[in-house]
């Protein structure tokens, strides 16, 4: 096992007496407390914790005693998710339609037409010219949509075959 690489035979036998066992199961402390190779006394907390979770993971698979832990409830993963977002509101309502001139005005405008073509904005404008009914836009999802995955497959063929031309079949 590739974890226990740095950990000396007399560490390892006397620190997971126990924990192979289905009886006792210590908790990670334990493991952790192992006397440490010197290349890995600098980690933080941060690295340590998930150097302990990865070796109890391993222990965890290797002795056959995974226990389930209950999926968290939607509320704790709203509140979660909630806590990780850091999405900020617009500057102003131009905020990623706007392209910074350095000098050369020309360069400027074909980053502008680069980024509105990539975002297909000319083809929404044109698209709410005039109404378009729902089975004739439903028509054109399922087409567009099909167009994407055709291309998609095109392109995987391709590149099959760019790789085995490489390899020399060819």
């Amino acid at each position: 096992m590739s974890w226990l690489r740095g950990i000396t035979s007399t560490a390892l036998s006397s620190a997971t007496r126990g924990v192979f066992s289905q009886r006792h199961r210590f908790p990670v402390r334990m493991v952790s407390n192992v006397r440490h190779p010197p290349a890995l006394l600098d980690r933080t907390k941060n690295q340590d914790r998930m150097w302990s979770n990865a070796i109890q993971d391993t222990i965890n698979r290797t002795a056959g005693t995974v226990q389930t832990m209950s999926p968290p409830t939607p509320d704790e993963l709203w509140a979660e998710r909630s806590r990780s977002a850091t999405f900020n509101p617009p500057a102003d309502p131009y905020t990623g339609r706007r392209v910074f001139v350095n000098g050369d005005l020309g360069e400027a405008f074909r980053r502008l037409q680069t980024r509105l073509r990539r975002n297909r904005v000319m083809q929404e404008v044109s698209r709410q010219r005039r109404h378009e009914k729902k089975g004739v836009k439903r028509r054109r999802l399922s087409s567009e949509r099909w167009r994407r995955m055709f291309a998609n497959e095109v392109r995987k063929k391709v590149q099959l075959v760019s790789t085995i031309r490489r390899r020399g079949a060819y």
